[in-house]
């Protein structure tokens, strides 16, 4: 496989998954994995689909480029006799999605956020445990293998009724975040990797990634930083590399694994001395945390111009050989399709002779590493509502067909890939490698994507995972001891028995806008952390973060969560 083929999947994995998932250990099963499919009693589209039922659907998939009348639309409507509205909009667009919501187009069924306030402003029904358990049997079966499965998405005093149809990823449940070095300026500069490299792959790329289980700490990695900068790594006589990659609008994806190295994971909530809830932007790890990083801009470590610079922008500033060290997640190390466009896949293809280093996240001078794991408690995340007026008669469709095409080994191929040969071949064995799209797939076009939600239980993860990531996988990001790395909050309001959600929605916004002002200002001497800290916690508590952090003191410890 090339790297011209290997980038013509991007589009279509990019629509598919926004995180791609490790190996998962198959507990539990479902129909794809075992090559059966969906049908328990009562189930069957032949039994239930007397008449036709119109159904507008917008999955997770959704980015505006659908064609009404797709192949997978056919099918679908074909076997489960509906007729399909698609809506033409970019999921992951939020002023899209709140235009939708706002002028009362949300179709039957979507992948939104927040299913809880949809929920509780009447927006959207609850979807009731005993039709997913007729009309979903596979669907049923995978809650049924997770301890905490039943309890995702459930409404309080309703007994088996729930907000939303719940995705599930086991990559979710362990780390995801390392950091990745330019292994060529290190070699050029006389920089010794730590511990043993592993070549990540052989070809495509995964030659010129190796990996290292040996972590730098903060120390060596300011040393690195240090050379990066003065020493013209790329020997063209000028100073202008630098060490970290920063930028001004997604903080998450460049400082997380820093922020691990002292103690906390990026917007979590941790306890503090006295065993008491605080959130992470309020934390003494986080006044440390500033500043370092503080420090490493006064040093000329972090470049100036990151206050300008968009998370793409700052991509883009990578890929022009730039910056020697990124915060990176496992997929983007083993050169997934869809991570073509970030560190460090961005430069393999523009310059053959970079190399990489990947290693977990640094450590801390308190031997403290880690990134925040992706979902607070477990792998499940992510939800796909189904509004207020639609009937049973309708819900029990939507059902059917969601498995059909989360779950049924015929549904899930399709409309997750397409047709085999067409749309996509296999990297290695079918049905135990990863799914490698064709260069003439139309992905979105033809609803390949558009209509599923996130769900990969059991192998079905390896369709989504090349070589390279599976080694990584194997190697610590699949591992228990990968999952000991990733932090989680203190405390976390799983299940909605407080006021949590409400209070969250209500002064969000305001407080993040606090807390990124502070962050800003203070990495680039603006405010001096120690001086405007005091300031800063105050006005962070009376904008409605004390009031948030009262009710998480309600909400359950995610340690007995995960019990």
């Amino acid at each position: 496989m090339n790297m011209a083929i290997r980038k013509a999947g991007m589009a279509l994995l990019a629509s598919v998954i926004v995180l791609t998932a490790a190996a998962c250990s198959g507990n539990g099963g479902n129909a794809a994995n075992e090559g059966g499919s969906t049908g328990a009693p009562g189930a069957s589209p032949t039994e239930e689909s007397g008449k036709t039922l119109d159904i507008s659907w917008i999955g997770q998939g959704a980015r505006g480029k659908i064609e009404d009348n797709n192949k997978v639309q056919q099918a679908i409507e074909s076997k489960f006799n509906v007729k399909l509205s698609n809506l033409k909009v970019d999921v992951n667009n939020k002023e899209q999605r709140n235009l939708m919501l706002a002028s009362g187009e949300l179709p039957d069924v979507a992948y939104m956020d927040d299913p809880v306030k949809l929920y509780n402003d009447a927006v959207t029904r609850s979807v009731p445990r005993a039709m997913i358990e007729k009309y979903a049997p596979n669907y049923a079966k995978m809650l049924d293998s997770e301890s905490t499965g039943w309890k995702v998405n459930r409404i309080e005093g309703k007994d088996g009724e729930y907000y939303a149809l719940t995705g599930y990823k086991e990559e979710w449940d362990n780390l995801i975040w390392g950091q990745v070095y330019r292994l060529d300026w290190l070699e050029k500069l006389g920089i010794a990797p730590k511990g043993e490299l592993v070549q990540v792959g052989d070809a495509d790329g995964l030659e010129r990634i190796f990996y290292s289980k040996e972590a730098f700490t903060l120390d060596e990695e300011q040393a690195i930083f240090e050379k990066f900068v003065h020493d013209d790594p790329d020997g063209n006589g000028k100073k202008d590399t630098y060490g970290l990659l920063l930028n001004n609008s997604n903080a998450n994806w460049a400082l997380n694994s820093e922020a691990g190295a002292f103690g906390f994971g990026w917007d979590y909530n941790l306890a503090d001395a006295n065993g008491n809830v605080v959130d992470y932007a309020i934390s003494d790890n986080y006044k440390s945390f500033l500043s370092y990083i503080a420090s490493l801009y006064r040093k000329g470590y972090i470049d100036p111009e990151f206050t300008t610079l968009n998370l793409a922008k700052s991509w883009e500033k990578f890929a022009a050989g730039k910056y020697g060290v990124a915060q990176v997640q496992v997929q983007a190390a083993g050169l997934l399709p869809f991570t073509f466009n970030r560190p460090p896949g961005n430069l393999i293809q523009k310059d053959p002779n970079a190399k990489f280093l990947f290693t977990p996240p640094p450590i801390g001078a308190d031997g403290q590493q880690g990134s925040a794991a992706y979902r607070q408690v477990d792998g499940f995340g992510y939800a796909m509502v189904v509004k207020k007026d639609v009937s049973d008669e309708k819900l029990a469709r939507i059902l059917q067909i969601f498995d059909y095409i989360n779950f049924d080994k015929e549904g899930l191929m399709l409309s997750q890939f397409g047709d085999e040969g067409t749309d996509y071949t296999w990297e290695g064995e079918p049905y135990e490698s990863a799914v490698v799209p064709t260069e003439t797939t139309q992905g979105e076009k033809d609803g390949i994507g558009y209509y599923n939600l996130s769900i990969q239980h059991g192998n079905v993860a390896d369709y989504f995972s090349n070589a390279g990531v599976k080694k990584l996988t194997q190697l610590l990001f699949g591992t228990d001891e990968g999952k000991a790395m990733a932090y989680r909050p203190y405390r976390w309001d799983y299940f909605n028995e407080t006021d949590y959600a409400e209070m969250n929605a209500t002064y969000a916004a305001q407080l993040k806008t606090i807390t990124d002002e502070f962050l800003f200002k203070s990495i680039t001497g603006e405010v001096d952390v120690n001086a405007g800290w005091d300031a800063y916690v105050k006005n962070w508590r009376d904008s409605g973060g004390d009031k948030i952090l009262a009710e998480l003191e309600k909400a359950p410890k995610v340690t007995d969560l995960r019990k």
